[in-house]
């Protein structure tokens, strides 16, 4: 029996599995970076302390442009984009905001963010098994959306992929794509305060995990309370904040 014309092609492996991704990121990505920090252990470059404070720095530097580029891009231009029912969805072709800059501003902020973090570890596994991971987790993802908006959007969307980079920004485009826009700090409050909380806690938490780890509590008491003391403060902002956003949703039904 022939097979009929009309089927498509069953999608490539990268495709399958950007779909896969798409559809248990939320679950998968931090599952994988908790196994590898469990399973690794932090080092000491050169056996110098003062090398890994500095270290440290850099990556909560690299984390912290990461969600203030997540921040940014939920200020100017909330999306819809990022799917529905776990699947690939999109209303409307959206290219304003950061999206004239670099057609992924959200997934390369959680790049950043999950590299920085690696840098604060500083173990050779989180590496040479994280990076790739992630890479591959999020470009397959890409992919996924890519060849949905190609198909949904055609003529439109080949344009918008000729005159925007899928991953660096091209800053020369900025200032044209911010002109006329409004930054809503009140969506970016109640769409992205989980995803700060998460990052503050998890900095917080891999530097007391380090400094016990290469060190003893003892050395370094006051810094690890003090850490401790801002993992409570975090949890009660976040706390508090969930209760007003499920506030408002109640007033809103009523």
């Amino acid at each position: 029996m022939k097979k009929s014309r009309d089927i498509e092609p069953r999608p490539g492996f990268f495709i399958r599995s950007g779909t896969f991704f798409f559809r248990y990121r939320d679950a998968i990505s931090p599952a994988v970076f908790l196994t590898l920090l469990v399973a690794t252990r932090p080092r000491q470059p050169l056996g110098s302390e003062s090398l890994d404070m500095w270290l440290d720095a850099l990556g909560l530097l690299l984390s912290a442009l990461g969600q203030a580029l997540r921040v940014a891009v939920i200020g100017l231009v909330y999306i819809i984009r990022g799917g529905k029912g776990r699947k690939v969805y999109a209303e409307d072709l959206v290219t304003g905001g950061l999206f004239a800059v670099s057609r992924n501003p959200l997934y390369l902020a959680n790049l950043m963010i999950y590299f920085g973090l690696f840098i604060v570890w500083n173990s050779p596994a989180m590496y040479w098994v994280g990076v790739p991971f992630y890479m591959f987790l999020y470009t397959s993802i890409v992919a996924t959306e890519e060849a949905f908006l190609r198909t949904k959007f055609g003529p439109s969307y080949e344009a918008y992929c000729h005159d925007v980079p899928r991953w660096i920004p091209n800053l020369g485009r900025l200032r044209p794509a911010l002109a006329g826009l409004t930054f809503e700090g009140r969506r970016v409050v109640f769409k992205e305060y989980g995803t700060v909380a998460a990052l503050l806690l998890t900095a917080s938490m891999l530097l007391i995990a380090e400094t016990i780890s290469l060190s003893s509590y003892a050395a370094h008491t006051d810094r690890i309370r003090g850490l401790a003391g801002f993992v409570v403060l975090v949890i009660a902002v976040w706390g508090g904040t969930r209760w007003l956003k499920r506030r408002g949703r109640r007033r809103s039904r009523t």
